[in-house]
């Protein structure tokens, strides 16, 4: 297994298209931004190519120039220990995230986050021997990036897939926000949304619009089959939001699953026993990994678009 890390610029600019000016409205304002990629022992630079994974993280963690939440993870280590690269990007540029206060493991899943992930795509694209066509992952707020990632068909994808995702701006992001409210104040800033006499945010979805996969119609007929994992008791993020995205994809006549656990809270991917015999290499340079039911399901999906 080989693992790099990389930097690719991204335009943080989001113009603010609702206000009518005969001035300049969109510019470019590039910021520096990290991913990484890890490599199967398989992998070869001129070759058979190597499938490729997106894993975008969730807000408990971030892609740095050292370190990241996902390789961490069960699904990334079972994934390259069968085969795939797996890549994930921070979505939000540090430097930029300071400069507008924003903490840096929330991204959104923003028109920056997926700029950057598009980037981060061709990067890997050009550097190493990848097939084209990608899966993409998620987990909690890695769900609203993934899901926007699909949506906006800038990449091609094959399936996709999420642990708890965050699909709503309004009713989970603003409304419910997680970490007392740190992703709430990144959509005020990364919109522009205006604010009330008491400093308060109000939201607007005409300047979230695209972006919010709750209300954004390109998801009821979804383009690629999709997966979720999600336990009914999940305090953080709703699971009756997520029911409701897959039932209008399947009433439109799209493939999608809900994967329900009825307890686990928000973490799906560490409830049940560990698999015994799974169906894939379940050790990644010599070290066991620990695989739950989500995980080994997980890791069926995408082989049986493989």
């Amino acid at each position: 297994m080989k693992k790099y890390r990389f930097s690719i610029l991204v335009n943080c600019n989001i113009a603010d298209t609702i206000r009518a000016t005969d001035m300049q409205q969109d510019f470019q304002k590039l910021y520096e931004d990290h991913g990484f990629i890890m490599l199967p022992d398989g992998y070869s630079e001129d070759g058979q190519a190597t499938r490729l994974v997106i894993h975008c993280h969730g807000a408990g963690g971030t892609v740095t120039t050292d370190d990241s939440q996902v390789e961490h993870t069960a699904i990334t280590q079972y994934l390259v220990a069968n085969g795939y690269a797996v890549m994930d990007v921070n979505g939000l540029p540090d430097a930029y995230a300071k400069e507008k206060g924003i903490d840096i493991r929330n991204n959104i899943g923003s028109p920056i986050a997926i700029r950057s992930y598009v980037k981060a795509y061709h990067y890997c694209m050009e550097k190493f021997n990848l097939l084209p066509e990608v899966f993409v992952h998620g987990g909690s707020m890695g769900g609203i990036s993934s899901t926007n990632l699909v949506l906006s068909g800038m990449i091609p994808v094959i399936a996709h897939s999420a642990y708890c995702p965050v699909l709503d701006t309004y009713h989970q992001i603003f409304l419910h926000p997680w970490s007392d409210g740190l992703p709430k104040f990144a959509l005020g800033k990364l919109y522009g949304l205006e604010q009330d006499d008491k400093g308060e945010y109000i939201y607007d979805e005409n300047k979230v619009a695209g972006y919010n996969p709750a209300k954004n119609k390109k998801a009821e007929v979804y383009p690629v089959p999709v997966k979720f994992w999600h336990c009914a008791d999940d305090g953080v993020v709703s699971y009756e939001t997520t029911r409701r995205f897959v039932d209008t994809i399947r009433e439109n006549g799209g493939i999608a699953y809900l994967r329900t656990f009825s307890y686990g809270g928000h973490e799906p991917q560490l409830v049940g026993e560990f698999i015994k015999n799974p169906c894939g290499c379940g050790s990644l340079e010599g070290k066991e990994i620990q695989i739950t039911p989500a995980v080994e399901e997980t890791f069926i999906w995408i082989r049986n678009f493989s």
